[in-house]
């Protein structure tokens, strides 16, 4: 588990705790004792968060929420006992921000083995990647430079894997575009991006190329940089080849 991440988590959802207190502390005696249960149930989700014992997906999920704590706490009350584990009343909230799996056949098969919400759970999320690469780049470009912090940023929300099919669907579809470098045409084109839906012209980026062909580059090398680290962990079997300026995932 990422600690500062987990942190970040806790940090959040205590200030949630302490608008609460003060909420209380402004209420009479009588009616503060009304709300002993809501405060201690509260106390110990922070409890589960604090002691690490999340899984870190579920603590990225939940940090996607304006309210991780009042959350996780809607979903304790709903649960069928007051004795149930508050971790399950974690998950069932934090699966309401988790990026679903990428699904990987087409339509029919989805109808045919009743799979037909996830097809359109998925087909969902890549609308919603595209859109989210496409805001991230937006509001870190200043007229100049495209500031580093786009792709992390884009990261945090969806999938390394959901990121890639979204990009080289793009360049695909814009593969006339000279403003895309030769090293990501050819990257993309070399792409399977065959399960994104028979309607991939719907999870296109729209935003400038040029910005676009700056992102695709930081995203690859970001990727390549974490296979280094990697292989960095493993001793040289054999002489390394020379560098290559060109990206491949």
């Amino acid at each position: 588990m990422d600690e500062q991440t987990c942190n970040e988590l806790y940090e959040r959802m205590n200030a949630e705790q302490e608008a609460y207190r003060a909420e209380l502390l402004a209420m009479p005696p009588d009616k503060i004792l009304e709300h002993t249960w809501e405060y201690t149930a509260r106390e110990d989700i922070l409890d589960a968060v604090c002691n690490g014992v999340l899984p870190e997906n579920q603590v990225r999920a939940l940090l996607k929420s304006s309210c991780p704590l009042a959350d996780v706490l809607k979903e304790y009350q709903d649960l069928d006992s007051p004795n149930d584990d508050i971790l399950a009343a974690v998950e069932i909230a934090a699966n309401l921000y988790m990026e679903p799996p990428i699904y990987r056949q087409d339509y029919k098969y989805a109808i045919e083995h009743g799979e037909r919400d996830a097809y359109f759970a998925s087909r969902k999320a890549y609308e919603g990647c595209a859109r989210a690469i496409t805001a991230s780049i937006n509001k870190h470009f200043d007229g100049m430079h495209l500031n580093k912090e786009c792709l992390p940023e884009a990261m945090e929300k969806y999938s390394p894997e959901r990121i890639r099919d979204v990009l080289a669907c793009t360049i695909q579809h814009k593969e006339w575009d000279g403003r895309f470098s030769r090293s990501n045409r050819e990257w993309a084109m070399k792409a399977d991006t065959s399960h994104v839906g028979e309607e991939p012209y719907r999870y296109i980026c729209e935003t400038h190329s040029t910005l676009l062909n700056s992102f695709v580059s930081m995203f690859r090398r970001e990727v390549l940089e974490q296979k280094r680290d990697e292989k960095a962990t493993v001793p040289a079997q054999q002489k390394p080849r020379e560098r290559s300026d060109d990206f491949e995932l």
